[in-house]
């Protein structure tokens, strides 16, 4: 008998060992991981007649092939490229879907056995700060993803670490916030804006503390936000605002890729109304593969690090690249990070003590995954991958705890 919940929680062990590795050595992981999950859900469907409880994914893969054919009739790529970027797309989404759909229960020995994967995680990150030239020369891993898989690890060690009471021992937080303050060495002004939301979340967050002004919640939200914006204040100010225009210098041209593709993707949103270019047009991997017509269009083909002869910086950051789907893309995008959200946010309000830390978790996935899409494609690979996962393991979790609570949980 084929145990879907052993496939899910055996595909996440997998993909959190191969997490730092999968950035050279191991690039085939998360896809190795996304269509596992989706071999589980199709024989979970076909076998088991579940249908129903894959409507999201259906429904998702719907949307997914309208845009192709859309996209065929657009001059920008040809249908290999457009059906390579809607997997490559796909990719993070359907991890998420099938784990709400399985709702797969961790056992304590799979927990244990994760955390330890966390920690040899954890070291290797210690390990290869310390060793930036074996770092650049053999797994020519970006320091930036250092610091994700902290978070990717914080995330792990606390939601392995409660107990049935959503309760976590202070050894095991000292522990989680020694792994968070590990990943400040990744020295990126994201992350630390990422830590300033963990930190609020895992220790000061409480239920309802916004309604009540007399505590001085929304001080401390505001106080919470002021440290982020500082935090990543001069990116900020780089992608959206000045464009680096201060210290304008010819001779470091590449510099200006990021916000040229920012710049011409909302040019787009606001002529291509209402789908977008349409897939393997822009700010993607299949648009620099088969590079896009779309770029010599909109006259930044000589941009260095966008160009046909060297588009490195193509593929650089993940918001630019909504401009394929038009403003009813950008709408869909942020409705699904809402539906995602919402287990965690009805089971706190089923039990907030017990639930408080899942909320928690939950809240510290979402901006991390929203802020990093700012400056990276992070959310397609191993580790968005993983935290969508993650989200999705929070959502069955809690969604099968408040089962045994008898309060109604709508599936979402």
């Amino acid at each position: 008998m084929i145990r879907l919940d052993k496939i899910c929680t055996w595909s996440l062990i997998i993909c959190l060992a191969g997490m730092i590795w999968s950035g050279s050595l191991v690039k085939w992981l998360d896809e190795l991981v996304c269509y596992t999950l989706l071999a589980a859900g199709v024989l979970d469907c076909v076998v088991n007649r579940r249908w129903r409880d894959y409507r999201p994914l259906l429904l998702t893969l719907a949307v997914m092939a309208v845009y192709i054919v859309y996209s065929s009739f657009k001059p920008y790529n040809t249908l290999p490229y457009i059906v390579m970027d809607a997997i490559i797309e796909l990719k993070p989404f359907v991890p998420l879907m099938v784990v709400l759909a399985i709702r797969p229960q961790i056992t304590r020995g799979e927990k244990a056995i994760i955390k330890v994967v966390t920690l040899v995680n954890t070291a290797t990150v210690l390990a290869l700060y310390a060793m930036p030239v074996f770092r650049q020369f053999t797994i020519n891993l970006h320091i930036m993803f250092l610091g994700a898989s902290c978070m990717v690890n914080l995330v792990v060690w606390v939601y392995c670490s409660l107990d049935d009471e959503g309760r976590i021992s202070w050894s095991d937080m000292a522990a989680a916030l020694a792994i968070l303050a590990i990943g400040l060495g990744c020295t990126r002004a994201k992350y630390y804006g990422q830590a300033v939301v963990a930190v609020f979340f895992l220790l000061l967050y409480r239920p309802a503390m916004f309604r009540d002004v007399r505590r001085g919640g929304w001080l401390v939200a505001i106080v919470v936000v002021a440290a982020v914006v500082a935090a990543g204040w001069s990116k900020f100010s780089y992608y959206f605002i000045t464009g680096n225009s201060d210290t304008f210098d010819p001779n470091v041209i590449e510099s200006y890729a990021r916000p040229v593709l920012y710049v011409t993707g909302g040019l787009i949103l606001v002529s291509e109304i209402p789908l977008g270019s349409g897939l393997a047009s822009f700010a993607s991997y299949a648009s620099q593969a088969n590079y896009s017509q779309l770029y010599h269009e909109y006259g930044i083909s000589q941009v260095f690090g966008l160009s046909e002869a060297n588009g490195d910086f193509i593929c650089d950051a993940f918001y630019p690249s909504l401009a394929q789907f038009g403003l009813v893309g950008v709408g869909l995008f942020v409705w699904f990070f809402v539906w995602a959200f919402l287990p965690a946010k009805r089971l706190l309000r089923a039990n907030t003590r017990v639930h408080r830390l899942h909320y928690a978790l939950a809240a510290i996935l979402l901006c991390f995954v929203l802020i990093e899409s700012i400056a990276s494609t992070l959310l397609m690979q191993t580790w968005g991958l993983l935290a969508m996962m993650l989200l999705g393991y929070i959502g069955s979790t809690t969604a099968r705890k408040a089962d045994t609570e008898q309060t109604l949980i709508p599936n979402p």
